[in-house]
């Protein structure tokens, strides 16, 4: 579905179209109500574009609900839920987070092992990196086991950034690494239950995690896994290729464009571009080096209204974003 302002701001979508939006129509019009003796082709311009964005620009933030930076920042998302009907998650920058457990199976003798799957994102991701387990970081070796002491080699972690077209394990932070599924070899469901070569998770980014029961290890019960996300891969108009970014004016041209944002293609690249050069300016730290003007680093709920994930993604970079002459 295609958002337009008018969506927003009217009820009869026709009577608003018919509105002059021109800037030198708009301009003409306010010189001529305060009797300005200068009517200038610059002048009408200048003055009916100023207009015409202060206009739109005032709608479209009256009617978005005030920002609510919870949603944006580490609130609720250091947990690992169990829902059934859980909304999928969109990870803009680079985020530490937890993930929806889609996936519970015990085997082995007395229930040996534990498997679990983590989801991530709803997406391809550009890189799972550190692992956290109960707030601290963890090393895993090249066959994906926790080799901390505290864990004793009894959790096993393999990751998948979402790219995966088989169900071999892409064990990311390892070059070259690619182990065969341990899930699926594991498995104990039969019949029509059983796993097969079907079980991919296309276009889903997600952690495998097994644990072996060792009532020392795990006196306090399963831990907490989460891990560190650079998220999605973003289109650049001033490159015209797609890679992953925190930009903030790239994000917001993102969300705009995604089915589960505006799905709406009708963006003006210039003025994106432009944005995404400042976004992307260095400035300079009171410490010491430099970091980006303007980044997004945070996680859009597909269950979040579109109005209101724009608002507070426009107070990331001081932004303002409205539709005018057919274009975002």
């Amino acid at each position: 579905m295609r958002y337009r302002l008018g969506d927003f701001t009217v009820k009869n979508w026709n009577s608003w179209d018919r509105v002059p939006r021109d800037p030198i129509t708009v301009g003409n019009f306010i010189l001529a109500t305060v009797g300005a003796s200068t009517t200038s082709l610059v002048v009408l311009y200048a003055v009916g574009a100023v207009a015409i964005t202060a206009v739109t620009s005032w709608a479209i933030s009256a009617l978005m609900p005030r920002p609510d930076f919870s949603s944006f920042g580490s609130q609720g998302t250091l947990v690992n839920a169990r829902d059934a009907t859980a909304p999928v998650d969109f990870v803009y920058g680079q985020v530490r987070k937890g993930g929806t457990v889609s996936y519970y199976e015990s085997t082995g003798d007395e229930n040996k092992f534990l498997h679990q799957i983590i989801v991530l994102a709803g997406h391809e991701v550009e890189e799972i990196g550190s692992i956290y387990i109960n707030d601290e970081t963890v090393t895993i070796d090249s066959n994906g086991f926790v080799t901390d002491t505290a864990w004793d080699s009894k959790i096993r972690i393999l990751m998948h950034l979402g790219d995966q077209t088989s169900t071999s394990d892409d064990f990311s932070n390892v070059s070259g690494k690619n182990l065969a599924n341990t899930l699926i070899a594991e498995s104990e469901l039969t019949g029509s239950n059983a796993l097969t070569s079907n079980f991919v998770g296309n276009g889903i980014a997600y952690l495998y995690v097994r644990y072996e029961y060792d009532g020392e290890v795990f006196a306090s019960g399963v831990p907490l896994v989460t891990a560190v996300v650079k998220g999605k891969k973003v289109f650049d108009p001033r490159t015209s290729s797609t890679a992953y970014s925190n930009n903030a004016a790239l994000c917001i041209r993102d969300f705009i464009a995604s089915e589960y944002g505006l799905n709406d293609s009708a963006i003006d690249d210039v003025s994106f571009s432009a944005a995404a050069n400042e976004s992307d300016e260095n400035v300079s730290l009171s410490g010491s080096g430099t970091e980006k003007r303007y980044t997004i680093n945070g996680i859009v709920k597909a269950s979040s209204a579109t109005g209101k994930v724009l608002g507070e993604m426009t107070t990331a970079c001081a932004g303002t974003l409205f539709w005018g002459s057919g274009y975002w």
